[in-house]
């Protein structure tokens, strides 16, 4: 049972998510690099491809193992478990309950293995789904083609891992160039395209794939995404955006990397009430609110990323939000207050230059659809480089509404992070909606908040912009000392931003 030459790399991408996470409990982090050597070596011959790998229960522990076929129900039989499957059409053994033609066929095996076992939000070992180089399709509705996956994905039991061929390459300040590594002279990514194509509106964005913690039952805990080229269907067919090509809901550990995110997505990436690292992806051309949507209450991680041409901002850190969801999801019920936490970590953000208010970077202490949270965003922005963006950053209120809490607090660290000619300016920072604070609007202004600022040696205060009216009683301090009531901004509606 040989599997083609372009399921060997991803084989050995498995075996590498398998060896380092093969019990719960682990921190689902792959280092790409390692994925990239493991797939080198399984290309020159190095990696057996006719195994069956089972998730082998002994005693009160449980490992998992390679097995022959020939063996396998040997050890089902004594409650081991399938822990990898494989989806490739062209393979001649599609139907033996291991290799499958659709994505959704192998998550639904993998379900009902969580399901018999009652793993509800850990596993004994993860499973990984190992999905061949080509092109799959799917739709948000019944569709006449029976190869075409029904969207949106979903993934709502723990430690599953969705495994492409995309092995994205990393350039030398160790982030993702957008560029798969190729064969024959041709990228080998798994791809998967929207069939018609999705759509965004009344603030619901269709999903590709969902990654859902129930709130009483199975959840996605530890999830892995990786190695996939996602598009949202419009690219070469209408002129027109939509969808999003990640959503998250509850979900703990969930990580995301080393995939490229095409063009047209209305977001690429929203994550709510979670917590997720989201490490080397490639994303362009999202075309609506943000490209990486971080909502508590929850804890993120972005690291290596490179974000061009998109959004309003092209990251946004908020502590909650409420939001339509799918019909298969069930909605978050805020809470009373909410913080979330983010670490920004050496990502490019670039050419984000919408009117008034493109942005590299953006934290709100409101969220949107969330007025009354108490919220509190503590984010860590280090290393990054921002360039050619209106504002390369923006603190502030974000979603106010008038007769509402109209409370929320920001820690915002800065250090080493770049700042390259931002159109408008580097820094804005504002107690109210970013357009009210340059005057623009007329959105309600924060009370009794904290704004704490270390601005790191990035830019000094005297040349960030700023709105901090008195008589709201807020407090904005940076670097240690205590902001006076006031605001600064040159802001210039006729200039025009180029990238």
């Amino acid at each position: 049972m040989k599997l083609p030459i372009h399921v060997a790399p991803l084989f050995a991408s498995a075996v590498l998510s398998l060896v380092m996470m093969a019990c719960a409990g682990e921190h689902p982090t792959v280092p790409i690099t390692a994925s990239q050597n493991i797939a080198a070596s399984a290309r020159n011959g190095a990696a057996s491809d006719d195994k069956v790998m089972v998730c082998h229960m002994s005693g009160q522990s449980a490992h998992i193992i390679e097995i022959s076929p020939a063996a396998r129900d040997a050890h089902m039989s004594h409650g081991d478990h399938i822990a990898r499957f494989v989806v490739d059409r062209s393979n001649g053994d599609v139907g033996d309950g291991i290799h499958f033609r659709r994505i959704g066929d192998a998550i639904a095996a993998a379900r009902a293995v969580r399901v018999a076992r009652d793993e509800q939000t850990t596993a004994a070992c993860r499973i990984t789904i190992v999905v061949a180089a080509g092109i799959y399709r799917g739709s948000v509705s019944e569709s006449a083609d029976p190869a075409a996956d029904r969207l949106p994905l979903v993934i709502d039991v723990p430690d599953l891992t969705l495994q492409g061929a995309l092995e994205m390459q990393i350039d030398p300040s160790g982030r993702a160039t957008g560029l798969g590594e190729t064969e024959g002279g041709q990228e080998v990514a798994s791809t998967i395209v929207p069939s018609p194509a999705l759509i965004s509106q009344n603030a619901f964005s269709e999903p590709i794939v969902v990654v859902n913690a129930h709130p009483d039952g199975f959840q996605g805990n530890g999830a892995i995404i990786q190695g996939f080229v996602f598009q949202s269907g419009h690219v070469g067919v209408d002129a027109s955006f939509g969808g999003v090509a990640i959503l998250s809901l509850r979900v703990r550990d969930l990580l995301v990397s080393g995939n490229r995110f095409e063009a047209e997505f209305a977001q690429s990436v929203d994550f709510r009430a979670s917590s997720a690292s989201v490490n080397r992806n490639h994303l362009s051309g999202t075309e609506d609110t943000c490209d990486l949507c971080f909502a508590g209450p929850g804890d993120y991680a972005a690291t290596g990323n490179r974000l061009l041409a998109g959004g309003i901002p092209g990251i946004l850190i908020t502590p909650a939000i409420l939001l339509p969801v799918p019909s298969i999801v069930e909605q978050y019920v805020l809470p009373a207050s909410a913080t979330v936490t983010a670490s920004i970590v050496n990502n490019e953000v670039r050419n984000h230059l919408r009117k008034p208010v493109g942005v590299g970077i953006r934290v709100g202490a409101i969220g949107n659809g969330a007025p009354n949270v108490a919220g509190l965003a503590r984010v860590e922005a280090r290393d990054n480089l921002l360039v050619s963006n209106t504002f390369a950053m923006i603190v502030e209120a974000a979603f106010p509404v008038r007769n509402t809490l109209l409370k929320g607090d920001i820690e915002l660290t800065l250090h080493g992070n770049t700042f390259l000619s931002s159109c408008q300016n580097h820094l804005l920072v504002s107690l109210s909606r970013h357009t009210t604070g340059l005057g623009l609007t007329n959105f309600p202004y924060l009370q009794n908040s904290n704004f704490t600022l270390n601005l790191g040696g990035d830019i000094a205060w005297e040349n960030v912009w700023y709105s901090h009216p008195s008589g709201f009683g807020n407090t904005l301090t940076v670097d240690g000392a205590v902001i006076p009531n006031g605001s600064r901004n040159a802001y210039d509606a006729a200039r025009t931003c180029t990238p």
